[in-house]
């Protein structure tokens, strides 16, 4: 396990290996989760501690369905299950993706994280995040470790799929 960082600094801007995983995402969603919000300087909601989105290191990801727009195209799942297998995909390659935390916004009662320093889900019994239960959005942290470092990304995702250990499909 691996001990968690939340706020360190603001760089002013997203990070570029943070950049490089909502590409990845994207693009092996087929738009299914799409970039609902990443770099911002500002406080977390409720609370006077800073967001790590003003690190550069985090993203929501939402499985909301968007209706195409003239000339464009529709993004989001509007499928809960099946945003959650792209999620237990990127839980399972954790490590190698530095993934630090996960916060599902989504199940009663009050949603949910996955944290690198416990490996594991925890589901919340008391209000713990704004926006849940119902929120149709993820919230992911990457490590600052190589949070500057795109290439590593590329890399990261290449390994994963040489190794065929692709995407699981829920039943």
């Amino acid at each position: 396990m691996r001990p968690y960082t939340g706020y360190n600094s603001d760089p002013g801007r997203i990070t570029p290996g943070l950049q490089r995983v909502i590409d990845y995402t994207t693009f092996l969603t087929g738009n299914g989760l799409w970039n609902n919000g990443a770099y911002g300087a500002r406080n977390m909601r409720g609370k006077s501690t800073p967001s790590v989105h003003g690190t550069g290191r985090a993203v929501d990801l939402s499985w909301r369905r968007m209706p195409a727009k003239k000339n464009g195209t529709g993004r989001g799942f509007g499928d809960y299950n099946q945003a959650c297998d792209f999620i237990s995909f990127l839980v399972d390659h954790q490590e190698l993706l530095l993934l630090e935390i996960v916060i599902d916004y989504h199940p009663k009662p009050h949603g949910r994280a996955w944290r690198c320093d416990r490996n594991a889900w925890q589901t919340y019994t008391k209000p713990t995040v704004a926006g849940s239960p119902g929120g149709d959005w993820f919230h992911i942290e990457i490590s600052p470790r190589r949070a500057n470092d795109p290439t590593y990304y590329d890399q990261a995702f290449a390994s994963i799929f040489a190794t065929g250990d692709g995407i699981r499909q829920s039943a």
